[in-house]
């Protein structure tokens, strides 16, 4: 798969999972933050808990479910980004990371996996 067409449903599975996340009660907060420790795909929340959501799309799953690509390296660096986020922002309520999973098979219909809590702040 070319880079564009990779980043093509990368940017599409980020879309959609901010749909869903709006459709499930969750204000988008941020999309797409980046600092030197990294990126973070949707900073979402509601009233009770904030969300740092790490989107994955696949149209296959020729290398493992799309949540699987979220190593444990991944999952450091997502804790970074969001340690160094909280720092900027006054939020003193809960906090969770989520791993949205989005499997797209050509002309089909998308399943969409909304893993809470897929791994814990340490």
């Amino acid at each position: 798969m070319s880079e564009d067409l990779r980043h093509n449903l990368g940017r599409w599975g980020e879309d959609t999972a901010a749909v869903y996340l709006k459709n499930q009660g969750m204000s988008i907060v941020e999309r797409g933050f980046r600092c030197r420790f990294g990126e973070i795909d949707i900073i979402a929340q509601n009233s009770e808990v904030m969300v740092f959501c790490e989107v994955k799309t696949r149209r296959r799953e020729t290398f493992g479910a799309p949540h699987e690509a979220v190593s444990w390296t991944k999952q450091r660096r997502l804790i970074k980004t969001a340690g160094w986020y909280l720092n900027q922002c006054s939020w003193d309520g809960e906090l969770r990371f989520d791993v949205i999973a989005i499997l797209a098979p050509g002309g089909g219909e998308p399943s969409i996996e909304w893993i809470q809590d897929a791994f814990v702040w340490e």
